[in-house]
């Protein structure tokens, strides 16, 4: 069974199962995959298994996801290939039946390269029901604006008034 060997800052280290061909991780309990840290986002990103290989994208992270000290948005996992989830060390160990090049280093999945992905924001959650997410991006504000504009009509109708009794 393909698992993520992971260390952290404090010392503190584990094994996560990769169980589904797609499973999210992050330090917040909804995730398929827990990674109680605090350099690592609510919802970090997203292991998929996918055409005979495992891919993780990050979901736009606060500390990121690297490969040898460089950001990476996606790679694609290699049998002993170590990768850092905001300060969290993590090594990527398939399953022993995949065919899997040993001790290679995990490959950095750009959006110009050739079997790149491109990241679909859909699958990102938090910051709210998607519901609540759609109704802001299309101008949920109308209301604030209104009220807004009331305000200011009644300070300046008070004002008015006010010179008038004076």
């Amino acid at each position: 069974m393909p698992r993520i060997q992971y260390t952290t800052p404090a010392g503190s280290s584990g094994v996560l199962d990769l169980t589904a061909e797609r499973m999210t991780l992050g330090r917040a309990g909804d995730n398929a995959l827990v990674l109680a840290d605090d350099s690592v986002s609510s919802h970090h990103g997203e292991f998929a298994y996918d055409n005979g290989a495992w891919f993780f994208t990050d979901l736009g992270s606060t500390n990121g996801t690297k490969v040898g000290g460089e950001r990476v948005e996606s790679l694609e996992m290699a049998e002993g290939g170590s990768f850092t989830l905001g300060d969290v060390e993590c090594v990527f160990y398939g399953d022993e039946a995949a065919p899997a090049a040993r001790g290679a280093a995990s490959r950095t999945v750009s959006s110009g390269d050739f079997g790149s992905r491109a990241y679909d924001r859909s699958l990102r959650t938090g910051f709210g029901t998607p519901k609540a997410r759609k109704k802001a991006a299309a101008g949920g504000s109308g209301a604030l604006i209104a009220f807004g504009i009331l305000g200011l009509l009644a300070c300046g109708a008070a004002a008015y008034m006010a010179m008038q009794l004076a």
